[in-house]
């Protein structure tokens, strides 16, 4: 036992006076966590698209954030409040421009019926999120009486949207989950005062980290699925954590121990399993601060977070408020549910089916193996120009769908060829450059409809190349504004861009090959001296994408890495960890696989591109729990009495009715979290359900004891060796 936890069973009443005084001082802090954290992040701010836009802005001057105020007139021609919405816009601050259809004919629907607004403003995207709720309002307000329904979307609109609806989505999973885990924890416990203690701990430990997130978003940039990602491995690891150390304690008392001797062997065994499983989880997510993007290091602060005020919840709460409780942790005790060892034996005729191995590991193995199967058809993209992540109630996604629905959504969110060469060399190079682009957009004429260029202006070459080094006076006005938004200068170098508008819409397959297509072929078309960026909104997902799919042997070999070192120190054997890492490839390959034949064949759902790295990383961590509690009893029973094959049994027959009930808890959690209704926190929720079932109910129960059957006892590492923190030589001295 660690020194925290000694001193818990010590001064049992100081711990728990610390620690409401610490949930007292984090209550007013978790409630401002909303308004401390970021929307967006699912982008990649080192990607080719954000290096392009930024060029862009420099030399056209263009506005860095743009919302859209979408009109919609039912029966009517809606150009007749154009002008009252943009007297409307205009006063808000920030605004740099405001510009609509008469600018941009293509804004306007065919049948009048549809329009809107673009507006500029020249601020941080923080500031644009606080003026949306006014802008709706007001537009709202002063137009909806005229027959025109208004809608405000774009980026921002969309973050901010995501932003509300992520903090009622945690909100209703909480209010969901802890229903359920009063029920589930009243089957297994059969008792109110033993229910009650992992509830309540849950609940502080979710405040806690909320307060401590608050905190980490003074220092840095933190997504707003941060709260989900606390609410979603949180419950799930506080409660499972209890639940292992209050099983243990009662199994103890059952067996004749007094109360203190029975919860020092609950924390030396049960409570240092637990220490190692907190620690596996944590290893696993530190993983997800490789990609270096916003929303994977936000989840990443989450299930640290949650999960290290969990151990440290567990190391002392929890055992000075069952050192307080004693023997009124059976207190309303509900039916006759027998002892924890009595209802361990249930496990006993798994042992049927391990003592034939071989059998049933390639049995199970073909069965993963076919499970994991869908995972060949995955298609992994993130949302880009879409509002398919938001609900169909969102304000954002009903702008996008009418814009889809009643303008072309092509020329709504075009791709750039942005071109930049040194003004030393002239404008030749770029001009030979803008040719080559155009050549090889002419040659896609099945991913493009169309593109513009300055070449296309119709400009004679002699006067182009004039106007390109800087004399634009021999230029027709109508001419010279054209040629003045598609060619500029920048720090020394010419900069142009070709607007290509693709043939599908921005999250088509064929756009995001288009994109790679693009960046594949222009470099070498354009020349040595010519720099070429694709830029957009689906360019934009390419990035985010193509760098999660870079980091990912990075990501899975770090986890992979740091646990086996973890376990290795804790199992000391080197086969524990390598077969851990084996089962839990398995089950993430096969719950992948499962989810991608649910959502993307069965549902029409795309697989969102953070989904597969996430159950990974979180599943690999959370599946650690069984694997450590089961191993440990084994490994306990096995320094015991040296006999290989009965330590597993036992092991067994004492674990596998608490593993059921850990991942019932888990499951209860995570399905929780299908009533969300953001896609990404739906489709993580599923992935990790399956996953658990999948873990507890095959392969701890049948592959693992199967395998280590077949294994035999150098399995761990040696002959019997006293475990340190296993009292077996000697028994603990209760706590005076």
């Amino acid at each position: 036992m660690n020194a925290l936890t000694r001193l818990a069973l010590r001064r049992p009443g100081l711990v728990v006076a610390i620690w409401l005084v610490l949930a007292a001082v984090s209550v007013p802090l978790m409630l401002q966590l909303p308004g401390a954290l970021k929307a967006g992040g699912f982008d990649n701010p080192r990607g080719e698209s954000a290096a392009g836009q930024r060029i862009l802005e420099r030399a056209f001057a263009e506005v860095p954030e743009e919302l859209q105020v979408v009109l919609h007139d039912a029966s009517g021609d809606v150009t007749r409040v154009v002008d009252q919405a943009a007297a409307l816009a205009r006063p808000l601050p920030h605004v740099a421009s405001v510009s609509d259809y008469r600018q941009e004919p293509r804004w306007l629907s065919a049948d009048r019926h549809t329009t809107f607004l673009r507006l500029g403003f020249r601020a941080d995207p923080t500031t644009v999120q606080n003026l949306i709720p006014d802008l709706r309002e007001r537009m709202t307000a002063a137009l909806r009486g005229q027959g025109v329904r208004v809608h405000v979307t774009g980026t921002q609109a969309l973050d901010y949207d995501l932003s509300i609806q992520s903090e009622q989505d945690a909100a209703t999973a909480e209010m969901i989950a802890f229903p359920l885990l009063v029920v589930v924890l009243l089957l297994v416990f059969r008792s109110v005062a033993a229910m009650l203690v992992p509830v309540v701990l849950a609940g502080l430990a979710l405040v806690t980290a909320m307060a401590v997130g608050y905190l980490i978003a003074g220092v840095t940039d933190v997504s707003i699925l941060f709260t989900n990602a606390v609410s979603i491995i949180g419950l799930a690891v506080a409660v499972d954590y209890s639940l292992f150390i209050i099983r243990r304690y009662r199994e103890e008392l059952a067996a004749g121990a007094d109360h203190l001797t029975a919860l020092e062997t609950a924390m030396r065994t049960a409570g240092h399993a637990v220490l190692f499983s907190g620690l596996a989880v944590v290893a696993a997510l530190m993983a997800l601060f490789i990609p270096r993007l916003m929303v994977f290091t936000s989840i990443a602060l989450a299930g640290i977070t949650v999960t290290m005020v969990a151990l440290a919840m567990t190391m002392t709460l929890l055992p000075a408020v069952l050192r307080l409780m004693g023997r009124r942790i059976d207190w309303l005790s509900i039916g006759r549910g027998g002892t924890p060892a009595d209802r361990a034996r249930g496990a006993g005729p798994l042992a049927r089916l391990h003592r034939r191995p071989v059998p049933l590991l390639l049995a199970l193995a073909v069965l993963f193996a076919l499970l994991a199967w869908p995972m060949g058809w995955i298609r992994l993209q993130a949302p880009v120009a879409s509002a398919s992540i938001l609900p169909s109630s969102a304000d954002s996604r009903q702008g996008i769908e009418r814009l889809q629905a009643d303008l072309d959504p092509r020329d709504l969110f075009p791709l750039q060829v942005v071109l930049t060469a040194p003004v030393r060399n002239g404008p030749a190079p770029l001009l030979d450059g803008v040719r080559a682009v155009t050549e090889v957009t002419g040659s896609l004429r099945q991913a493009v409809s169309s593109a513009q260029a300055v070449t296309d202006l119709g400009l004679p070459r002699e006067a182009l190349g004039a106007a390109a080094a800087g004399d634009l006076a021999g230029l027709p006005d109508e001419a010279r504004a054209a040629f003045a938004a598609l060619w500029g200068e920048s720090a020394g170098r010419y900069v142009t861009r070709v607007v290509t508008t693709a043939a599908e819409g921005p999250d088509s397959d064929r756009t995001h090959d288009l994109v790679r297509d693009l960046r594949d072929r222009l470099p070498s078309a354009v020349g040595p001296d010519v720099d070429v960026h694709v830029v957009g909104p689906t360019a934009h997902g390419v990035d985010f994408d193509d760098v999660l799919v870079r980091s990912m042997p990075a990501i899975l070999g770090t986890a992979a890495l740091i646990t086996f070192v973890l376990l290795a120190g804790a199992f000391r054997s080197w086969r524990l960890p390598l077969l851990a890492l084996i089962l839990n490839a398995m089950v993430v390959a096969a719950s992948l696989g499962l989810l991608t034949l649910i959502s993307q064949t069965w549902l029409g759902q795309r697989i969102d591109s953070t989904t597969p790295a996430l159950v990974f990383a979180v599943m690999f961590g959370l599946s650690m729990d069984y694997m450590v509690i089961m191993i440990s009893r084994m490994r306990e029973s096995y320094l015991a009495q040296g006999d290989h094959l009965n330590a597993v049994n036992e092991g067994m027959r004492r674990t596998a009715a608490l593993v059921n009930s850990a991942a019932l808890i888990m499951v209860a959690v995570f399905v929780s979290f299908l009533a969300a209704k953001i896609s990404i926190v739906q489709q993580l929720g599923l992935g990790l359900a399956i996953a658990v079932v999948l873990d507890a109910v095959i392969v701890r129960l049948l592959i693992m004891p199967a395998t280590l059957h077949l294994l035999g006892p150098r399995v761990w590492g040696g002959p019997p060796r006293v475990y340190p923190d296993i009292p077996v030589a000697e028994e603990p001295r209760p706590v005076r």
